[in-house]
């Protein structure tokens, strides 16, 4: 099997989210934004015609690696609650459909890898909640940056100088993989427990833009809005992802 290649690493960027999966799909788009985020794309996905070796590079201290066929990629498929077959508007990635059948073998083998919290949920997939931390330290073997992500705090107001902070550390090279998400709350044009990708930072306006995988829109806010509107931060620098 062969890395995939830049093309294919570019139809990950923006990548549509159709499951319940937005930690899954915010962190590997999250991933194809610096240069060494898709080095790790490269060396944890490998292909062979439409089969796939997905490689998770920290999982209790140990790296495991699952081969995914075209059959099981085929035979993922989202459904309603009652189990009836949904017909997508757009094709589903199968890069990120062979992650996600990965990450169902991964968490039928160890359970405790998807927070207790989110196996509270009744879900069509086992893959479908989790916390992109977790998903994140687990793919690339690398414990994320992360500001507020398990605190009961549904907002970044307590962490406003640390987040501010990492802001203006991200827009001075908008080279990094980061993720933001949502807490519970009712904030217009904001879904409650949601990831987004942090797309990018300008210092100069003081704003950062984040893209939605779920519903494909971009957002931009004021440092100050996203410390009232997002409940955390978690993601990489590039330097940290060597």
């Amino acid at each position: 099997m062969k890395p995939i290649n830049f093309d294919e690493i570019a139809t990950l960027q923006r990548v549509k989210q159709h499951f319940h999966d937005c930690y899954l799909v915010t962190s590997i788009n999250s991933l194809s934004n610096s240069t060494n985020g898709r080095k790790i794309l490269q060396n944890n996905i490998l292909r062979e015609g439409n089969d796939f070796k997905i490689k998770f590079r920290n999982v209790n201290g140990n790296q495991e690696d699952f081969f995914i066929t075209e059959k099981e990629i085929n035979d993922l498929t989202l459904c309603d609650r009652f189990f009836n077959p949904i017909e997508l508007k757009e094709p589903h990635n199968p890069i990120i459909k062979a992650i996600e059948v990965a990450m169902n073998k991964l968490l039928n083998k160890f359970p405790d890898k998807k927070s207790f919290v989110n196996r509270l949920y009744k879900t069509n997939e086992n893959f479908e909640y989790n916390n992109p931390s977790r998903f994140m330290e687990m793919f690339t073997g690398i414990t994320p940056f992360n500001i507020n992500e398990k605190s009961f705090r549904m907002s970044l107001r307590k962490n406003s100088d640390d987040a501010k902070g990492l802001f203006q550390q991200i827009g001075n090279n908008n080279n990094s993989s980061f993720i933001v998400g949502t807490g519970h709350h009712f904030i217009k044009g904001m879904t409650n427990w949601h990831c987004y990708t942090l797309e990018k930072v300008d210092n100069k306006a003081n704003t950062i833009q984040i893209f939605d995988n779920r519903y494909q829109e971009t957002i931009t806010m004021s440092f100050m809005d996203a410390i009232k509107k997002l409940k955390y931060i978690t993601g990489y620098f590039n330097e940290n992802l060597k």
